[in-house]
Formats: C-alpha cells, structure tokens, sequence
C-alpha cells in the first residue's frame, strides 16, 4: 500500500510537470507574438513617416522652382522695360545711326548745412528771414511748418537743444522742409553770465551734438538767449551771432492780431524775431506768410539771406539784419 501511494504521488508529480512546461510554453510563445507584433507596428509607423516626409520635401521642392521661375520670369520683364527704357531714350543721327540720350535723373535733395541754403532765389526780390526761438514745441512748431510749406516758403529755427530728443519728429520735419536749424544754447543760458569760456563752449557744442543726432551736421548760427552778449562771448563762440530788427514781441501780447500789427512794416534785410511756443504766434505766421509772399517777399533762412546780400558770416560776429 504503501508503494502504491508513493507511485500515484509520483504520476501527480510529473503531471502537474508537464503542465507547468506546457504553460511556460505557452506564455512564451504569447511574449514572443507581442514582440513580433511591437516590431511590425513600429516598422508601419517608420515606413509612414518615411512617406509623410518624402510627399513634404517633394511640395517643397515644386513651390522652391514656381517661385524660382517667378523670379526669373519678374527680371526678364524689368529686363525687358529697360531694354524699352533704353530704345525710348535713342535717338537716330543724319545718317540713321541710332544715338544714346541719357534719361533725365531726379534730382538729389542736398544734405547737411547746404539744405538750407538754396542757389536759385531771385536775388532782386525782397527776402525777409521770419526767425523762431525757444522751440522745438510740436503742436506749434508743425502749424508754422505747415504755413511755410503751403506757400513754399522757409524760416529759421534758433532751438532750445536739450528739447529736441522730446521734440524730434519737428526737427526732422523742418530740416527735410529746408529749414535752417540754429541753436539758442543747450539750455537757454545767458551766456554773459557764465565766468568761463568753457562753460560757452559747453553750452555751443552740447547743442550741436543734439542737432547732429537728428539731422547729421552742426549749427551755422547761434542766437545768444536774450539777445546778450559781451566781449567774452564775441571772443568765445565760433559762430555767427544772429539778433533781430524786428520784435514781434509775441511772448509778451500773445495776441495774433497785435503780432501781425508789430510785422506790418517789414522791409527787404529784414530779420524778425518770434517763438514757436504759443498758438497765436503760429496763428499769425498762417496769416503772416501770405501776405508777404502777396507783397512780393521771399521768405528766406538766415543762411540765404546773408548770402544773397553778399554779406560774410564771420565767428564771434553780431548781426542785426540783412541791410
């Protein structure tokens, strides 16, 4: 009995053996279908890819040659302007031979000091230098512009210079207008107070660096704030100094009609003083202007004034007018 027992132990044995292989077999055999079936799904998904990007680089490439043939499409017609450009501007000669006239160029404005110096004017007309202090101020300063342009007229600016960086688009505005741009000091000093040249010459050249950031040269003239001037200054500054015969005395009326009265009498060499701070001083320029210009006047930078009256600008020099 005993035997007996211990053989059906051993048949229990070896079949729960043999079903442990079979399962080990089986999980094995399922790991390895997963993986085979891992790989495939990776290998669809690289071969996918693979043609996602090829169809890219392929419309790429097609839109790289329409635009390359636009291109070479564009420049065989400007190509062809040109070569029509050119038979328009050829001209034949007594013997039917076909000769090259030059096509007329546009003409370059002139930069730096010479813009505001113009050689065309009539030197036998009355000139008459309209002249603004204490500006740059924006919503005065561009009304002036504005007046000046109209009748296509100019002026000149003696600017407070440590105002510009505030006050720019009117700089650049009144430069590309051919307006002449001087200096009235870095910071409204008067000069005759300061004990030192250097303090002088501080007060010029802070104010030229100013300008020169925004219109790309110095200053040709200065205006001494409050028109006062000693020995020192005269002997210090290396500029033209630049008063006034005519005082519209606008800062002190503020009244457009009262500035115009103080104009009235204008003659030709005329300097005349104004500030391009307070609305009525640029409502009576709108009136201003036209009337002159009805009276035969040129309005005409500093600059041009002296020019055209053969008058040197000396450094260090006074001037009260154009006479």
């Amino acid at each position: 009995m005993k035997l007996e027992d211990e053989l059906a132990e051993e048949r229990e044995l070896l079949l729960e053996g043999n079903r442990s292989l079979k399962e080990r077999a089986q999980a094995g055999n399922k790991k390895r279908r997963q993986e085979v079936r891992s790989k495939l799904i990776l290998l669809n998904s690289a071969i996918a890819l693979i043609v996602i990007m090829s169809v890219l680089i392929f419309k790429v490439a097609t839109v790289n040659r329409d635009n390359e043939k636009k291109v070479r499409s564009a420049s065989t017609t400007e190509s062809d302007k040109s070569i029509q450009k050119k038979s328009k501007g050829e001209k034949k000669d007594s013997k039917g031979k076909a000769t090259s006239t030059p096509l007329p160029e546009k003409e370059v404005p002139a930069a730096g000091k010479d813009r505001w110096l113009r050689k065309d004017l009539d030197k036998n007309k009355p000139m008459v230098a309209l002249t603004f202090d204490d500006g740059p101020y924006t919503p005065v300063t561009k009304k002036i512009l504005a007046a000046l342009k109209k009748h296509d007229q100019r002026a000149t600016f003696f600017w407070v210079c440590n105002r510009i960086p505030r006050y720019e688009s009117a700089v650049k505005q009144a430069y590309d207008q051919g307006c002449q741009i001087a200096s009235h000091t870095f910071e409204h000093v008067i000069l005759t107070k300061l004990k030192k040249k250097k303090s002088i010459l501080n007060q010029i050249d802070k104010a030229d660096r100013e300008v020169n950031k925004v219109i790309g040269c110095d200053t040709t003239a200065l205006r001494p704030p409050g028109g006062a001037i000693n020995e020192k200054v005269k002997k210090t500054v290396n500029v033209p100094m630049i008063c006034w015969n005519v005082d519209s005395e606008d800062w002190k009326s503020r009244n457009t009609n009262k500035i115009l009265q103080r104009c009235k009498s204008v003659s030709d060499g005329d300097i005349i003083l104004m500030h391009d701070l307070y609305p009525t001083t640029a409502k009576a320029v709108e009136k201003l202007v036209p009337q002159l210009k009805k009276k035969g006047f040129q309005m005409v930078t500093i600059d041009e004034l002296f020019y055209y009256k053969n008058i040197k600008l000396k450094p260090g020099t006074v001037y009260f007018s154009g006479k």
